[in-house]
């Protein structure tokens, strides 16, 4: 009987050992992906005006106007300590309006009142006429961290699909440095 009492404990040591050793091995890749993804998320080092340069030329955006920093505030309720940087540029020529902004949030927690501020924005801008044409623009909002792009265009979706395209390479490009 003691042979078996001393092999039983052998095998459970052994067992709760490699429990704790995988939770171990676990709780440390989770911990390393976690500051990965922290760490990627600040590297993002484009400017707000790059973002927008770039979506624009994706698109296939010509004649945009920029709009001054502080101009922007005439279109925008900007929430106090909520953003960094903003760049906007509009197209003026009449049934064909485009327009592309980005924020820079400052963190976080200012993403719902800028979202709020940009929803304010964008409630004047949609179209209330049901016969109204498909060509009108409609407008997006697509966040990845910390920017904040806001599409009024008819082609919207696509134009927040590049957004998206244009940061994740940024992310790939600064990995590679």
């Amino acid at each position: 009987m003691k042979k078996s009492s001393i092999k039983r404990n052998i095998i459970l040591t052994t067992i709760v050992l490699s429990i704790i050793f995988i939770s171990t091995a676990v709780t440390v890749i989770l911990l390393f992906s976690s500051q990965r993804r922290s760490m990627q998320k600040n590297s993002l080092t484009l400017t707000v005006d790059e973002v927008v340069s770039r979506v624009a030329k994706k698109m296939n955006y010509n004649n945009l106007t920029p709009i001054s920093k502080q101009n922007i505030s005439r279109y925008y309720e900007i929430p106090e300590n909520t953003i960094t940087d903003c760049a906007m540029y509009i197209s003026g020529r009449s049934g064909t309006e485009t327009e592309l902004a980005c924020f820079k949030l400052k963190d976080e927690e200012a993403s719902a009142p800028m979202a709020a501020a940009v929803s304010s924005y964008l409630g004047g801008k949609t179209p209330t006429d049901p016969g109204v044409s498909a060509a009108q623009p409609t407008s997006s909002v697509a966040v990845h961290y910390p920017y904040m792009l806001v599409v009024v265009a008819p082609d919207c979706e696509n134009a927040a699909k590049y957004f998206e395209t244009i940061l994740d390479d940024s992310l790939k490009e600064s990995s590679v440095k």
